[in-house]
């Protein structure tokens, strides 16, 4: 049996852990027979049996390592992940590993840079692990401590990024053209050692079949009439998501035609709720769901445009949002607005739209 370990430091309970990383692992056991895969995940709590059961189902091929990790403050606080994964590749020794962004990338190339040159290390790289964690930090009401304690954490994730980037032993899988430029230019990465990552295993398109009748079902579960021309959102409740920006998108759209609806796709559906309700949209214009992951593409189908809104920074410009994959698979017009460079640089088509 071939072997590959998987080693993931955010946790299964990441909105994008389905989506990004068990589907596509599914996908190449499914793909290939003689493939084993060890999914290794360090997590602050161990999940529920309900949870584990929920998320993951059961595959002769496909083994599940839960590790503990500590509370981030730096580089010394990775050492109890790297201790249990250098007991773990004892046992079950691999030479295929994939690691998801820096923090797992660095831990997994301590572990095992003595034999480094034997081993393919790959290191996904979704995003900037310390421009998300300032993004997410910048807005809030912090004592003067915790802003101390906010850019200590900044720069050790900064530099954890250019240790782990810059070694030359590793490939570096990116997820767009503009992040494999980023860490080109600003973590002294080999650039030849830089791939864009294969959306084989990530998309999942619809036919025009398909769409048809969920769009008829759905609509027709939904009372939402067919000639309807329904705006969607799905995706959580992020400060880097955009959503007041959408909701007043709409609104102003609503102003101008009232055969329009938004409907939200959404596990945050009780904020998003309070959101819509205090923007003063009438009722029957708008509806959040809850939906089960497997049943996103029906819904979808029963739409006609993706709304895709992002603050202007350089974590959303260098990012390749799972949604803008989903509206595209399921064949949506996407209006966004010029912050993500994989949309802003197309050309005009019927497909993806900049609003001013």
């Amino acid at each position: 049996m071939k072997k590959l370990t998987y080693i993931l430091y955010d946790g299964i309970k990441n909105s994008v852990f389905v989506s990004l990383i068990l589907k596509p692992l599914l996908k190449r056991l499914d793909n290939d027979n003689s493939l084993e895969i060890m999914l290794v995940t360090f997590e602050k709590t161990k999940p529920s049996n309900k949870t584990l059961i929920d998320l993951i189902p059961a595959h002769d091929r496909l083994h599940l390592v839960i590790c503990k990790k500590l509370p981030f403050w730096g580089k010394s606080s990775l050492w109890l992940a790297k201790y249990q994964l250098k007991k773990l590749l004892k046992i079950y020794p691999t030479n295929n590993i994939i690691a998801r962004g820096s923090l797992a990338g660095l831990v997994t190339f301590k572990t095992v840079k003595k034999n480094i040159k034997n081993i393919n290390l790959t290191i996904q790289a979704r995003g900037l692990c310390a421009e998300e964690y300032r993004f997410a930090n910048q807005k809030k009401e912090n004592f003067f401590i915790k802003k101390i304690i906010n850019k200590f954490i900044y720069r050790r994730l900064k530099t954890i990024e250019t240790q782990i980037y810059s070694q030359k032993n590793i490939i570096i899988e990116a997820v767009s053209p503009a992040l494999k430029t980023y860490i080109n230019q600003n973590f002294n990465a080999d650039n030849s050692k830089i791939k864009i990552e294969n959306l084989e295993n990530l998309t999942q398109n619809i036919s025009e079949k398909e769409k048809k009748f969920w769009k008829n079902k759905i609509r027709k579960k939904l009372n939402i009439s067919q000639d309807k021309t329904i705006y969607c959102y799905s995706g959580s409740y992020k400060a880097w998501q955009g959503l007041p920006e959408i909701i007043n998108f709409f609104k102003e759209k609503h102003k101008q035609n009232k055969n329009i609806f938004l409907l939200i796709l959404s596990s945050d559906k009780k904020i998003i709720q309070k959101m819509l309700f205090e923007s003063t949209l009438p009722d029957n214009s708008y509806l959040v769901l809850n939906i089960h992951p497997e049943n996103l593409y029906k819904y979808l189908s029963a739409c006609n445009i993706g709304l895709l809104f992002r603050e202007k920074d350089i974590i959303n410009w260098v990012s390749r949002p799972t949604k803008m994959l989903e509206y595209q698979a399921a064949g949506l017009e996407i209006v966004h607005n010029n912050t993500i460079a994989l949309l802003a640089n197309q050309n005009e088509t019927s497909t993806a739209h900049q609003i001013q």
